[in-house]
């Protein structure tokens, strides 16, 4: 991957490329963004361009050696970690094959996804102490092709205490090394580390930014595009999942939704669910996450008569229905039930079970009842 592969970032990838050119490489580099921003992305991009041949001033060549194998995540003396369902004496090797796959087809990835790619809803992810160890054999090794080893480390925040055993590796590690941390939650990567990397924030990706991909990826009508980038709030996982689900059954699958809740036919309820719990966990997040977005748009134009653009005019019909028949507070509730759903989602709660409290959750709310705890865990 290269720098010019990514949207935006400019002074993040200044940044980078100062490493470079002012001869001060960190030994330990920390990448740290929400879910959906470019830090892997840019990662593998500075990979590439710090193993690169014949790199520019700004990016690497892309078509030497070095290029191509660091493009295909082979390269010798790069060597990656990151976390998996980790079971008897497994090695994160295990999964190679299937993280390169899911890496090269969206470098935006993110760990629920990881998970459900692999089909291991079941069995947390973890980076275990052998892991941890395997790290270490693996920086002991000689320089196959060029003058630096690397070693990528995906989602650190999954080491746990564990990672007091690369403590030492990080405060010294071996000659010509770059260890490359890229994380979402830095808050839950032990203090120790933090404090012995150099660390570089990555934000969400502009508008503008998501625009372009979604673009190039070959959308072009600008009431998805609109609602795409609307909902998707800078993460381009989203946007992109978004693009190819194509985000306006979205709107049309909630306005459904709703209207199934406030009518309360349980038999057509049941209905509903069945069907949707077939789609797929990353799909039920999306639903949700829409969700908050969509009751954003109807408590902004309850308060100020605010109208977002992406919307259709009969979809605006709901939007306005909804404005009122819900107070203010009435929609706090359903955005935060919403929230506790998604967490709820991403811990493989049974969706059957989840949205069959969630739409009677939302029927009380629709029909002014006072909302019960459904126990759903």
């Amino acid at each position: 991957m290269k720098f010019a592969d990514i949207p935006g970032l400019r002074y993040e990838k200044e940044k980078l490329l100062s490493f470079q050119r002012q001869g001060r490489l960190p030994h330990a580099l920390m990448l740290s963004g929400p879910e959906g921003s470019g830090k892997l992305a840019l990662g593998l991009a500075f990979i590439q361009y710090l193993l690169c041949a014949q790199p520019s001033a700004d990016d690497s060549c892309g078509v030497c050696s070095a290029c191509s194998k660091t493009g295909r995540l082979i390269h010798p003396d790069v060597h990656l970690s990151f976390p998996y369902p980790s079971v008897k004496e497994n090695l994160s090797e295990e999964f190679l094959v299937p993280w390169r796959a899911h890496v090269l087809s969206n470098p935006y990835l993110n760990a629920a996804g990881w998970q459900e790619a692999i089909e291991k809803e079941n069995k947390l992810l973890n980076i275990p102490v052998r892991e941890c160890r395997n790290m270490l054999k693996k920086l002991s090794l000689t320089l196959f092709e060029s003058n630096l080893k690397i070693l990528l480390i995906w989602m650190p925040e999954y080491l746990g205490k564990e990672g007091n055993i690369l403590l030492k590796l990080v405060e010294e590690p071996p000659p010509a090394t770059l260890i490359l941390f890229v994380c979402e939650n830095k808050e839950l990567i032990i203090p120790t580390i933090q404090s012995r990397c150099q660390s570089l924030a990555i934000p969400a990706f502009a508008d503008a930014d998501i625009k372009f991909m979604l673009v190039k990826g070959g959308l072009k009508e600008e009431a998805a595009l609109s609602t795409i980038i609307l909902s998707s709030e800078g993460n381009m996982l989203e946007a992109l999942k978004m693009s190819q689900d194509q985000a306006l059954p979205h709107v049309e699958n909630m306005i459904k939704w709703l209207r199934l809740c406030y009518k309360g036919q349980a038999e057509d309820l049941i209905s509903w669910v069945e069907q949707f719990a077939g789609q797929g966990r990353d799909y039920h997040r999306q639903f949700l996450k829409f969700g908050l977005k969509f009751f954003e748009s109807v408590l902004g134009y309850k308060i100020q008569a605010t109208i977002d653009e992406g919307y259709k005019p009969d979809e605006w019909k709901a939007i306005k229905g909804l404005a009122n028949q819900l107070d203010v507070e009435e929609m706090q509730t359903i955005s935060n039930l919403f929230d506790d759903h998604i967490y709820f989602v991403e811990r493989n709660a049974n969706p059957k079970i989840l949205f069959t409290s969630l739409s009677l959750n939302v029927k009380q709310m629709l029909n002014h009842e006072a909302v019960k705890s459904f126990d759903i865990m």
